[in-house]
């Protein structure tokens, strides 16, 4: 056999063995390069699970009490007005690790009242429903103290409450007295601080402005509105 054919057989022969090894080298590279995939879908996961974490940490409930200086009628002659604290029942719900919504319900009421005998007396109540969204710019849920700024809008129900008397309404009421039910549209928007005293339980103090426009009189007025001090106990879910 001449030196030509040999070359060429050991060619071929070289070409054979090496195939075997060049596609498994390939399938190896292949799946080195799949098994990042699994890696990337953990790391995916716990993205998600850490801002689900944030959510519920954002996420709670409270009561506020405090006082609402609305400015009123001077009241009708022979009578007297009381006003009774300011009060509000909120839940929230976190969007992210700075921002998050609150529902909240409050009531206020002032009371007119003659001081005569068998005089008429009124009740007038501010009912806001209200949603607003709470900022905490600088900390994190983890964090022990916490300030905050919130602005919120939302329908507000007056309650008109009159009984008459032998002195007539007072108020704006009549003699006939009733109830009567009326749509508003309330305002506020505030700032204040929030100290966890655990995981689950903290207290609130906040400070703003409310106001109340009434589509109607409630009481002498279709507008209440004033400088609101609130503080009470604060709730985070932890489930």
């Amino acid at each position: 056999m001449s030196v030509r054919p040999r070359l060429m057989l050991h060619l071929l022969a070289t070409l054979a063995l090496g195939a075997p090894s060049v596609v498994m080298a390939q399938s190896g590279g292949e799946t080195r390069g799949d098994s990042a995939h699994p890696r990337a879908a953990r790391f995916a996961d716990s993205i998600e699970l850490r801002e689900k974490t944030i959510k519920r940490q954002r996420g709670g409930a409270g009561l506020r009490l405090g006082s609402w200086d609305v400015g009123g009628p001077a009241g009708a002659s022979g009578s007297g007005i009381s006003t009774f604290p300011a009060m509000e029942g909120y839940w929230q719900r976190g969007l992210d690790r700075h921002v998050v919504i609150e529902t909240s319900v409050g009531l206020w009421s002032r009371q007119q009242h003659a001081t005569t005998p068998g005089g008429a007396s009124s009740g007038s109540y501010v009912v806001p429903m209200l949603t607003s969204i709470k900022i905490y710019p600088t900390t994190n849920p983890g964090a022990v103290l916490e300030p905050f700024t919130m602005a919120g809008i939302g329908f507000t129900l007056g309650i008109d409450d009159q009984n008459g008397g032998s002195s007539g309404g007072l108020a704006g009421g009549g003699s006939s007295g009733g109830t009567n039910l009326i749509p508003g549209i309330g305002l506020k928007g505030g700032v204040g601080v929030e100290y966890h005293l655990g995981p689950a339980f903290g207290v609130q103090m906040q400070a703003g402005y409310q106001f109340v426009k009434f589509f109607q009189d409630v009481g002498a007025d279709r507008t209440y509105k004033g400088m609101q001090v609130l503080g009470g106990l604060t709730y985070r879910f932890q489930f």
